[in-house]
């Protein structure tokens, strides 16, 4: 089944919410606590895929690159060896952090492109890579972009993301907390409210007598017990526990203008948004058997003499996602 896209305005808001995520800098896409996301099982199926290559020049194309961790493990695994170049290709806005164009000279980096419209002739690379980033496609039609572009003989290497595992079930439990957060009661909205009397208490002034006053503490206090409650009933509770302190240094920090410290929870809340956008993007597109099974046959078919391949790819946190990889026979 093909993964469901809306509207051009739900669209832009998606890529919006992908592009200031990667401009923080981080280099994979993956909700929770999984900062190993390139080590691990996921790190010794990309080094098995990598050592397979020729030792030769070698030109690759790695999709929905983010911040290019996949371009960055292939440099640095194959460091010493003259002839590798490297198209990275996102929809969303591209400036990682790390590259150095004097020390990176084969690594090319390109914002705005679709998966399923490449900018780039036939038969053009070696090697077609994507990390938790190929099923956000429409798959029927970035398949078909992907061997275009892939030489007779070429490598294709996926890891995507599967419906049962440890991250989607992980992102299920972070969207609950997203929207605790963002709900009309939640922490945000009351820690608003509360924010201009503190503010007056900082500038000296006593607001104690004033009846919005005490309704905005006991909302603010309601929030940080439904908080707490939260926290010892969820199995994913880091959002919940870094929000509540993000919030205790917010107003920690208030002064007698509220102002700024309306804004950066203006801030905080946008970004939460865009989080909640990107983790249902990743429950919605995250594969089954049936879908992997699909993309398998329409692999065999596409290339019948190449070795097509695909497992599960788990370590000692669980399920991470499918691993497919199609290679000369």
């Amino acid at each position: 089944m093909e993964p469901t896209h809306d509207t051009a305005a739900d669209a832009s808001a998606r890529r919006a919410a992908w592009s200031a995520y990667w401009a923080t800098g981080g280099l994979h896409s993956c909700v929770g606590s999984f900062d190993g996301n390139y080590s691990g099982a996921i790190g010794a199926f990309w080094r098995g895929v990598f050592t397979d290559l020729p030792d030769g020049p070698v030109r690759a194309l790695d999709l929905a690159t983010g911040n290019g961790a996949l371009p960055r493990l292939l440099w640095e695994h194959r460091a010493g060896r003259p002839g590798l170049e490297v198209d990275a290709v996102d929809l969303a806005r591209l400036a990682p952090a790390w590259l150095d164009p004097g020390q990176h000279a084969g690594l090319r980096f390109h914002s705005g492109v679709a998966m399923e419209h490449l900018p780039f002739p036939d038969a053009s690379f070696d090697l077609v890579t994507s990390q938790y980033g190929f099923e956000y496609a429409h798959r029927e039609a970035a398949l078909a972009e992907a061997l275009r572009v892939l030489r007779p003989g070429g490598r294709l290497a996926l890891v995507m993301h599967h419906a049962g595992s440890v991250l989607v079930r992980v992102g299920r439990s972070e969207l609950q907390n997203q929207a605790l957060l963002l709900a009309p009661d939640g922490l945000l909205s009351a820690t608003a409210a509360v924010l201009p009397w503190v503010a007056r208490a900082r500038a000296g002034q006593d607001p104690s007598g004033e009846p919005d006053a005490l309704r905005a503490r006991t909302d603010y206090n309601a929030a940080i017990q439904a908080l707490a409650a939260a926290i010892a009933g969820s199995d994913a509770p880091d959002l919940l526990v870094e929000a509540r302190a993000w919030v205790n240094r917010l107003l920690a920090g208030t002064g007698p203008d509220p102002a700024p410290a309306l804004a950066t929870l203006a801030t905080y809340r946008e970004g939460l948004v865009g989080a909640g956008l990107r983790t249902g993007e990743l429950i919605e597109h995250a594969l089954d058997d049936e879908q992997s099974a699909a993309l398998v046959s329409a692999l065999q078919a596409a290339r019948p003499a190449g070795r097509v391949r695909v497992g599960l790819v788990s370590q000692a946190e669980g399920l991470l996602g499918w691993g497919l990889r199609l290679d000369p026979a």
